[in-house]
């Protein structure tokens, strides 16, 4: 019987060791069809140009400091970001 704890020990250890470690890079991934909707759902511009960083899953207006410069991202439109799940940054949608 001693024998079968040890057995579930060492994975039960790597698991622990795993979630420490991911944590908080899990924290940041998109959940798609989870992200918070837009404070003002009629003020949406669709077609405002946004920048969208890919390893936060945030996306900043075009009068953001940080707009087209974290890496990696893509410019899309802000409708295109929401669909797939991005948050505003500034927890505002661009206007």
């Amino acid at each position: 019987m001693e024998s079968r704890h040890r057995l579930l020990l060492l994975p039960t250890a790597l698991l622990a060791v795993m979630l420490v470690v991911f944590y908080p890079a899990l924290k940041k991934l998109p959940v798609g069809g989870l992200h918070r909707a837009p404070s003002r759902a009629g003020a949406v511009k669709s077609e405002v140009k946004i920048w969208a960083n890919k390893r936060s899953g945030l996306f900043y207006c075009p009068d953001s400091k940080l707009y087209g410069k974290l890496a990696p991202g893509i410019y899309m439109s802000q409708g295109e970001a929401l669909q797939h799940g991005y948050q505003p940054a500034s927890k505002e949608v661009c206007r």
